[in-house]
């Protein structure tokens, strides 16, 4: 560990050391790892500490105030000191790539930075970790920071009984800058925190439940993790996020639909995430879709085709009576099997969404010279939803959308359960 006097500042005002700064800050930055994100800085203690902060951003002799701040680092010193010297430069942080590059400009600021980490302080430890995020944020400091040891002292960190949301937000949004790094997420996998990880995914603060999925999505890209992945139980808790009637954030759905296609691509990963209720379905393009040609009057009927009983032959006025039958398929007084019901409910959903052209907007592809290269692109869908979009392909007119439509249809059918639902669908008569 480097001792804090052998860091010479270049020049500044030693009147700083004595600022007493009380800065938070909610997010840090992504430049090369993770999801990019914006840091946004809260409340500071009076004006003159603003003016202090734009003097440190700004002022061309900027070198020695940082350098300042990393003295004051130095295991030699207060621990209050300590903590206001990693907050102040956690905020100096945010000012960029030049920001970050100043203060990795001193030889053992990285080791300095991780040994907050042990601090009794949860101020500390945030401000620490949010350093730490920002610097793993670039390519060429990633090495440094997980070369410093950082990785385990986080794991002790994420470890402790009483930890804060916003102490774990920072540690795990570093840990998914490091994650990205194919070496490094090794070394993430092979430490206790994969545990903690997939225990997170079910917390309730998303601030903690997002990077824990975005880890987890990083560290699935390596096939040789896979099996201890899915030992420690994460398909049912990442399925959760995607077939939970509480809507989520997109970035923690995109994150966990991420993970479970990489994890598919095992056959036998792939029969237990269609158990959790997710079926693959082809990415076709929002194109292909144009071709569906919806009824634009005729009375309602079954997805398999079996007409409903019309009470009346004259058609009611603006087509109230079919809306009126539509809505009543959910109450008790309609006598119709619970497979029934979801395919109706599942083809009325499908259908609007391709009548608006609103199917595969955000992962689909975008142009028909896209879609040669993303032949073999699939999404998850939760089965009520799958089943009616892979039916709604099977009436296009693309032979290779039905040709991928069928075969996801037949790797999907294997419980008594799905067979029935494509049949209540209609698929048979289009297969």
């Amino acid at each position: 560990m480097p001792s804090a006097e052998s860091i010479r500042p270049r020049a500044g005002n030693p009147m700083l050391c004595r600022c007493k700064f009380s800065l938070l800050t909610t997010r840090a930055s992504g430049d090369g790892g993770g999801q990019a994100e914006i840091f946004s800085a809260k409340k500071v203690s009076s004006a003159s500490d603003v003016e202090t902060l734009k003097d440190i951003s700004s002022s061309s002799s900027n070198d020695g105030y940082v350098s300042l701040f990393i003295r004051m680092l130095g295991l030699d010193k207060d621990p209050q000191d300590r903590e206001q010297a990693v907050v102040a430069l956690w905020k100096y942080s945010l000012g960029g790539k030049q920001c970050i590059d100043n203060i990795m400009k001193y030889h053992g600021t990285v080791n300095l930075i991780v040994n907050l980490l042990k601090s009794d302080s949860d101020s500390a430890c945030e401000a620490a970790s949010g350093l730490l995020r920002a610097i793993s944020s670039i390519n060429l400091f990633r090495d440094f920071v997980a070369e410093s040891g950082a990785v385990e002292e986080m794991t002790a960190l994420l470890t402790r009984s009483a930890l804060s949301s916003d102490v774990k937000e920072q540690t795990i949004c570093t840990l998914w800058n490091l994650s990205v790094d194919e070496k490094l997420s090794a070394r993430i996998t092979n430490s206790e925190i994969l545990p903690l990880l997939i225990s997170y995914l079910e917390d309730e603060d998303m601030r903690v439940k997002e990077p824990a999925a975005g880890v987890l999505a990083n560290l699935t890209l390596t096939k040789s993790n896979h099996n201890l992945i899915v030992e420690l139980g994460v398909i049912p808790k990442l399925a959760k996020i995607l077939t939970a009637d509480v809507e989520e954030s997109k970035v923690v759905r995109k994150v966990a639909r991420n993970a479970l296609l990489e994890l598919a691509k095992d056959e036998y990963n792939k029969i237990l995430i269609m158990e959790e209720g997710l079926v693959l379905v082809p990415l076709i393009g929002a194109a292909a879709y144009k071709s569906f040609r919806p009824a634009l009057y005729s009375w309602p009927s079954l997805p398999d085709g079996t007409k409903i009983e019309q009470s009346s032959k004259i058609p009611s006025r603006y087509g109230a009576s079919e809306l009126l039958l539509g809505l009543n398929i959910d109450t008790k007084d309609v006598d119709l099997e619970e497979a029934k019901k979801n395919a109706v409910i599942g083809r009325t959903q499908q259908q609007f969404l391709a009548r608006i052209g609103a199917i595969e907007i955000e992962d689909g592809p975008k142009s028909d010279s896209e879609s040669s290269s993303v032949q073999r692109l699939t999404t998850l869908l939760p089965w009520v939803d799958a089943v009616a979009r892979l039916v709604l392909i099977l009436g296009l007119e693309d032979e290779s959308a039905i040709a991928r439509a069928a075969e996801s249809i037949s790797d999907a059918s294997i419980s008594e359960h799905m067979r029935v639902s494509f049949k209540e669908r209609g698929a048979i008569k289009h297969l």
